[in-house]
Order: structure tokens, then sequence, then C-alpha cells
């Protein structure tokens, strides 16, 4: 009896869930959430600013391959890549 075939392709370049490609001139909201979170850039170059949304005031970031960025509790982001970039959000899970 001959093996199966597979028919189903494995895309490697496709992002988990906590990974996000940040394409040009697309923006990318990162609404208020009550927990601290991390946005740590993979790839390329990431124009990161605090949403007018925020109860703080206006921020803006460049941030490169390697940096990552502590994101307060209740703070609303907007992430773009320049021009284009791989971010990953970490949230830690809720105390017990």
């Amino acid at each position: 009896m001959a093996a199966p075939v597979m028919t189903n392709v494995h895309d490697t370049r496709a992002a988990a869930p906590w990974q996000w490609r940040l394409d040009s001139r697309r923006a990318q909201r990162l609404a208020a959430v009550p927990a601290l979170r991390w946005l740590a850039v993979e790839e390329g170059r990431v124009w990161l600013t605090r949403s007018q949304h925020s109860q703080q005031p206006p921020e803006d970031l460049w941030l490169g391959a390697g940096d990552r960025v502590a994101l307060p509790a209740g703070s609303d982001w907007v992430a773009e890549g320049w021009p284009e970039a791989c971010v990953v959000v970490m949230q830690a899970p809720a105390g017990g």
C-alpha cells in the first residue's frame, strides 16, 4: 500500500497568534488592556505611537530589531512597520 501524499502545504512564514507582521503604510492598533504588556521587534523597524485614546500624553518611539518596550496597563498604541517589521506582543498571565 502506498503512503498517503500530504496535500496541505505548511506555511512556515505564517505568524503565530502573538506575532504580527506590520506592512508598510498600514497601522496596527494595540488597544488598551488592564495588564502590562511588552512589544518586542523581531525584524525590521517600528514606529510606535501612544494613541490619543490613552489617558497618558502622546509619545512616539522608534524601535529596531532586538528592541523591546513596556506598554503600561491601560495604554493604547498604534504600531507601523517602517517600511515593514515583525513584532511580538507579550502579556503576563493574571496572578492567582
